[in-house]
């Protein structure tokens, strides 16, 4: 049987993060392959994974619990028919966890695949803001994880981490916490996230619909900017001068290198990158001036 894991989080947490730390921990031994869904329109982390030397299949423009479940669909059903060992699932920052279970259902599926895990990862910096803005995508996340791992923990102090804790065992009573600073995280500790449970990972049936309400834009560019040019522009999505950005990310040509961005609730962080792709740029978000975000990087 085909090992499936989930690792999934609110918009920004550092999901793709965490499934190259997962990559790298396992025994490579193993074949295994990735899926990749965006909610945007280009799928900025698979240009980041595949820099990595890792197989990426990509789902874009859309969610798979539902403008995607069909391609989903079709997409497992290639993957089980080749000799695999492991398929590595990150879906959209507004996935529902629940909803995978429909895909389950299909005797093609499961007679050849089944859930191993699901890991949630948390944004400890964002946490409250994400909770009251957005607690049923985020809430439904953390209570459907067989394992919880927050995620920027380095920038709260102690007794906020464990204030942070405990609203996480409110939500989900069993799943295992890691709230380390990722860089003290052994290989051991991260492989077991995903294999340390020998059982089979059982969800509950979904008890929750979710509209997807946000707007999304995504793009490629031959553009050359410089990282300053690129931090005007994210101080502008900080100060509201493009509708309300949640999320934005981002690989870029700035002429004599390329670079990554980042940006989370207006917070974010730009550095080198090994990429020597075209320009591409994903931004999520509630009422986005488009056609703006469009000119500034184009």
């Amino acid at each position: 049987m085909v090992k499936f894991d989930i690792i999934s989080g609110f918009l920004g947490a550092g999901k793709t993060t965490l499934v190259k730390k997962i990559l790298q921990s396992l025994d490579n031994k193993e074949k295994i392959v990735l899926i990749e869904n965006d909610f945007g329109e280009v799928n900025v982390d698979r240009e980041v994974l595949e820099i990595e030397g890792f197989e990426v299949y990509e789902l874009s423009n859309g969610c798979v619990c539902c403008k995607l479940k069909g391609d989903f669909l079709l997409t497992l059903k290639q993957l089980l028919s080749q000799k695999i060992d492991r398929i590595i699932f990150e879906p959209s920052g507004i996935f529902i966890l629940g909803e995978i279970l429909d895909i389950f259902k299909y005797p093609e599926i499961s007679g050849k695949c089944f859930i191993n895990s699901v890991t949630t990862v948390v944004d400890a910096q964002n946490f409250s803001k994400h909770l009251q803005g957005y607690s049923g995508f985020f809430e439904n996340q953390i209570s459907y994880a067989s394992s919880l791992v927050i995620s920027k923990s380095q920038f709260l102090n102690h007794k906020e981490i464990r204030l942070i804790e405990k609203e996480l065992r409110r939500i989900n009573l069993t799943a295992p916490i890691i709230a380390k600073d990722w860089s003290e995280l052994s290989g051991p500790d991260i492989k077991n996230l995903i294999d340390e449970n020998p059982e089979e990972c059982t969800m509950p049936d979904p008890k929750l619909f979710l509209s997807h309400n946000f707007d999304s834009i995504g793009l490629k560019t031959s553009r050359i900017l410089d990282v300053e040019k690129v931090e005007n522009i994210l101080e502008t999505c900080k100060n509201g001068g493009f509708g309300n950005v949640i999320r934005g990310k981002g690989i870029l040509n700035s002429g004599d290198r390329f670079f990554e961005f980042n940006y989370v609730d207006g917070q974010y962080t730009i550095s080198e990158s090994t990429s020597s792709a075209s320009g591409v740029v994903s931004f999520i978000g509630k009422k986005l001036a488009k056609d703006k975000l469009t000119a500034a990087f184009q």
